[in-house]
């Protein structure tokens, strides 16, 4: 099995900033998430971390390998792992793209995971830089990355598609178990709501 991790709240999700590649930190709702996905992954056997270079997702890898007694100093840092470069859109709101970028963010809207941002990348941009990490990694291995990666890991298994990509919402620290080898979804473990 693997288990892919979306990093938890940071502070640019607080702001609903498009961040991708800019690196932001993790809020302490964050923290907690990261620890909450630690607790949920201890029935589970980690041989390997692997953990995007950003800031928010390398923190959640070291808050996860502490709650279940793994060395930090074994997260291997996977460069092909960070998020989506949003290029001309990178930091900004909804709000703030659709005042200074209204074609652009229309074209968005329709061509949605097939749109290349300006000056970034494409969801098949993510798919090429991923697929040969996927190709090679291990099994018992715990992933930590970003919303878009984890949605290009989904379409290169082809485990989803064009047409059911947004049907899967992954939510901050949720984890999603994949089988690998039968190429599916073994299940998502959902955060349990922050008391």
């Amino acid at each position: 099995m693997i288990y892919l991790v979306r990093h938890g709240e940071s502070e640019a999700n607080i702001q609903n900033r498009f961040s991708g590649i800019t690196d932001v930190e993790l809020s302490d709702k964050g923290r907690s998430q990261a620890y909450t996905a630690g607790n949920n992954l201890k029935p589970y056997k980690v041989d390997c971390v692997y953990a995007s270079p950003l800031k928010r997702a390398r923190e959640t890898a070291e808050i996860i390998c502490g709650v279940n007694n793994i060395d930090i100093r074994k997260i291997i840092t996977e460069n092909s792992l960070i998020e989506v470069n949003f290029g001309l859109f990178e930091n900004m709101t909804w709000e703030e793209i659709r005042e200074s970028h209204r074609e652009e963010s229309e074209n968005w809207i329709l061509h949605k995971h097939k749109y290349k941002f300006p000056d970034g990348e494409s969801y098949d941009d993510i798919v090429n830089r991923v697929s040969a990490f996927v190709d090679n990694v291990p099994d018992n291995s715990l992933v930590v990355t970003h919303f878009g990666v984890i949605q290009a890991i989904l379409l290169y298994l082809n485990i989803l598609d064009d047409s059911s990509l947004w049907e899967y919402k992954i939510d901050n620290c949720d984890v999603v178990i994949l089988d690998k080898n039968k190429g599916k979804i073994d299940k998502i473990i959902k955060i349990m709501p922050l008391i």
